[in-house]
């Protein structure tokens, strides 16, 4: 789907004009018009927001095949880095550079979730002050990426209580129950909120190059989270995972939202009047 394009949005303000302009003829057209599903209704936003939580929850219950080998392999993964989190630790700390220095603090900001919330927040304010569904949309869709990653990473966070590497009890400190930032490593919050923002962005701009450019940044808040001696690798793989299986399941609600939004559209029901009497007509637009 395209979104922030101005020739589509210029074609699309002329096309449903010509609609809404056609419609208002129809003295008997009881369909609700075209440009009220593109509307923002802060009300459908809330219970939007819920059910997406709610989605999250039962996502697993709906797994496919492939996502079952995604999960497998995640966990796999999640194994081996355990396995290198000491030898990850040493060689990132033994090979700074100032270019990276330069660089990480990039990426650090790009997964404060403060940040992202803000950010989330402003695109929803600028949706309903121009009355943008898609801008408001998106807006949406990252301050929830921002709270349930939150939430999920925070109950993980104090339910296992893992040592943060500079602490230096190695990668097996788990279930120090003191809720001290220092205790609570597994996994990296800044990465699960880069992760989930990402794939929501990248889902809504819809272009290979900003897709890109997005991943790569919530790459690099994961490298600077190690390179910052604050998170293990295994730490920052989780996060990357819980963040796209996240923004990947707010991102799937909002396709199926508006793939029946997009059918109601068509849909009109007109008055007919005819020899056998009065009745109504339902009408599809393709």
């Amino acid at each position: 789907m395209v979104r922030f394009n101005p020739s589509f949005v210029i074609l699309s303000l002329i096309l449903t004009s010509i609609i809404y302009s056609q419609d208002t003829n129809l003295n008997l057209h009881t369909s609700v018009p075209v440009d009220n599903f593109n509307k923002v209704d802060i009300n459908k936003d809330i219970s939007n927001f819920f059910d997406d939580g709610l989605n999250i929850v039962k996502a697993p219950l709906h797994f496919t095949s492939s996502d079952i080998y995604l999960t497998g392999a995640v966990v796999a993964f999640t194994g081996i880095a355990f396995l290198s989190d000491s030898q990850i630790k040493t060689t990132v700390s033994q090979n700074h550079t100032s270019l990276m220095d330069n660089v990480t603090p990039f990426g650090e900001k790009y997964g404060r979730s403060i940040n992202a919330g803000i950010f989330g927040s402003g695109l929803y304010l600028s949706g309903l002050l121009f009355n943008n569904k898609d801008i408001s949309s998106t807006g949406r869709m990252v301050v929830e990426s921002v709270v349930y990653t939150g939430l999920t990473v925070g109950i993980l966070k104090f339910t296992l209580g893992r040592g943060r590497p500079y602490e230096n009890d190695g990668p097996a400190d788990f279930f120090d129950f003191s809720f001290k930032e220092e205790d609570v490593s597994f996994p990296s919050g800044h990465t699960a909120t880069a992760f989930a923002v990402s794939t929501i962005l990248a889902r809504q701009i819809d272009n290979v190059y900003a897709t890109i450019g997005l991943y790569s940044l919530a790459g690099l808040t994961a490298y600077q989270r190690i390179y910052d001696n604050k998170h293990w690798l295994s730490d920052v793989v989780v996060g990357a995972a819980i963040g796209y299986f996240i923004g990947n399941t707010i991102a799937n609600s909002e396709d199926e939202r508006e793939s029946k939004e997009s059918f109601l559209s068509k849909v009109h029901l007109m008055p007919s009047v005819n020899s056998n009497g009065v009745g109504l007509s339902l009408n599809m637009n393709f």
